[in-house]
């Protein structure tokens, strides 16, 4: 295993996730891959029109804010890479649906593991809600490290 994907969310349990995926790599010699998914980013970009007495925040500058948010997430990364302690990890914001991008970048980008969190949800919250680690148990085609991040 020599490249290494770990994914990250805001979850403050990503700091355990990222922690966990880092320490594998590093034993293991291997390149080390952070991402994150902002999903729907081309949401905030309409231009929302006043309704009923409402006007939206996101109706002026909705281009600006699709900008700040992938630098957020950019800043997000680069800020943990450096928290982690490696100058020569490699990171990624991905968009859209969180499942579809991660199984597409690690396609696309030869990975060899990736380490994903779960928050432990329901079986229900997973039917209802649907769940990112669980559609990636489903469809990867790589070995994955599943971090169980649920607070006692």
């Amino acid at each position: 295993m020599k490249r290494i994907c770990i994914a990250l969310d805001y979850n403050p349990s990503a700091e355990k996730v990222g922690k966990i995926g880092y320490e594998y790599a590093k034993a293991l010699n291997a390149e080390i891959f952070l991402v994150h998914v902002i999903s729907d980013a081309p949401y905030y970009s309409i231009d929302y029109s006043p309704f009923l007495g409402y006007t939206s925040p996101f109706n002026t500058g909705s281009v600006v804010l699709v900008k700040e948010l992938m630098e957020g997430a950019s800043n997000f990364l680069s800020d943990s890479a450096t928290h982690l302690g490696g100058g020569k990890i490699k990171t990624a914001v991905l968009e859209g649906e969180a499942g579809v991008a991660i199984l597409e970048y690690l396609d696309e980008n030869k990975m060899d593991l990736l380490v994903i969190g779960t928050h432990s949800q329901s079986s229900l919250e997973n039917v209802l809600l649907g769940s990112t680690a669980v559609k990636i148990v489903k469809h990867t085609k790589i070995p994955l490290l599943v971090v169980p991040t649920k607070v006692e």
